[in-house]
This record gives C-alpha cells, sequence and structure tokens, in this order.
C-alpha cells in the first residue's frame, strides 16, 4: 500500500512537472546545433547530442525553428524537424534500464528481507526448543526439590522421634546408673559387713581355741 502511494505521487509530480514546464527532445539525429538565432546564419552556441533534454520556449510563425533551453540554462534555436515530444529510443532504453535496474535492486532488497526473515525464523524455533528443554529441566529441578522437602519432612518427623527416644534412653541411662552405684554400695556395705563378720569370728576363735586347750589340759591334770 505504501509502495503504490508512492508512486501515485511520483507520477502526479511527474505529470505536474510536465504541465508547467513543456520539454521537447533531440531526435535520434546524431547531433543537432544550438544556435542564437532561428536560421543557419547565426553562430552555433552549442553542439546537442541525441536524447539531450531541452524546455520548449516558443517556435517560429513558420515552426522552421524552436527556441529551447538545455539543462545548464543555454538558450537557443534549434531546427524543429529534429525534435520530439517523447524520449528518443536511446533516451527510452537508458529509462527503461534503470528502471529494471531499480526493480533488480528491489528484488535484492526483498530477498536479503525474506532470507533474514527465514533467518529468523530458524533462531527463533531454535529458542523455542532450548526454552521447552529449559522448562522441562526446571520441572525436574522442582519435582526433586519438592521430593526433597519431603524427604527433610519425614526426616525431621523421624529425627524428633529418635531425639524423644534418645531423650528416654537417657533417663533409662541415669537410672540403671544410679541403682548400678546403689547396688555397688550395697555390695560393698555388704562384703564390709562380712569381713567384719569374719574379723569378729577370727578374733572369737583366736580367743575360744585357747581356752579349749587349756581346759582339756586342765582336765588332763586332775
Amino acid at each position: 500500500m505504501k509502495q503504490l502511494f508512492c508512486i501515485l505521487l511520483l507520477t502526479l509530480m511527474t505529470a505536474t512537472g510536465y504541465a508547467a514546464v513543456e520539454k521537447r527532445y533531440v531526435s535520434d539525429q546524431l547531433w543537432l546545433q544550438l544556435r542564437s538565432g532561428p536560421s543557419n546564419e547565426f553562430r552555433i552556441l552549442k553542439t546537442l547530442a541525441s536524447g539531450s533534454h531541452l524546455i520548449f520556449i516558443e517556435e517560429t510563425e513558420d515552426k522552421k525553428y524552436t527556441k529551447v533551453k538545455n539543462d545548464k540554462g543555454i538558450e537557443g534555436w534549434v531546427l524543429t524537424q529534429f525534435l520530439v515530444n517523447e524520449p528518443v529510443a536511446k533516451e527510452k532504453l537508458i529509462f527503461s534500464q534503470r528502471k529494471l535496474k531499480n526493480v533488480q535492486a528491489e528484488l535484492t532488497t526483498l530477498k536479503q528481507q525474506t532470507d533474514a526473515l527465514t533467518k529468523e525464523k530458524s533462531s527463533l524455533s531454535g529458542d523455542r526448543s532450548t526454552l521447552s528443554r529449559d522448562k522441562k529441566n526446571l520441572e525436574k529441578e522442582l519435582k526433586r526439590i519438592t521430593d526433597i522437602s519431603a524427604n527433610a519432612l519425614q526426616l525431621d518427623s523421624k529425627n524428633i522421634k529418635l531425639t524423644k527416644r534418645n531423650q528416654e534412653l537417657e533417663i533409662q541411662l541415669e537410672t540403671l546408673t544410679a541403682d548400678n552405684t546403689r547396688l555397688k554400695d550395697d555390695k560393698e556395705r555388704t562384703f564390709m559387713i562380712i569381713g567384719g563378720a569374719l574379723i569378729i569370728l577370727g578374733i572369737i576363735l583366736g580367743l575360744a581355741i585357747p581356752a579349749m586347750r587349756g581346759g582339756r589340759k586342765s582336765g588332763g591334770w586332775s
């Protein structure tokens, strides 16, 4: 739509230019003399090549000569028979070649844009695949973290139970240690009592045995 608008605008500007300035072109005649007056008697101001652009100014009454102005602003007279209202074949060919080059340039630009869009599409497809892989990896990582969290909760519950059990075992150990200490003390006291009893028994026996021996001797003597 934008290109069509530009073409219409260019056409309108060209038409306006033609309406404002009436142009003439040197025909396929190889060379044409631009003279200072409307006859061969006037001096030659410039030699014009075929296809030269000229601005029409006026014509003689017999239309044999036409007053024109070239691109450099030089005014003069030329033979009307060698002027045409449209560009000559050479000029048309140059214009067509120029237009063809412009079209080829536009085609090249469009091809480059198409290639760029194709590459961009491929790049986007690659990015999409990468994002898909990243998504799957993130989902796996999230599942792993979730599992770890669940295991952590289970481990925390087990840790609480083990701590409680450890406290119970410590209490039992303290109780057993106290009982063991008490039994040890009781055993030592028992050993002391038994030892004391044995000592007393030994003393008694030590005193009784000599007495018994003395009694036997006394009985024998009597």
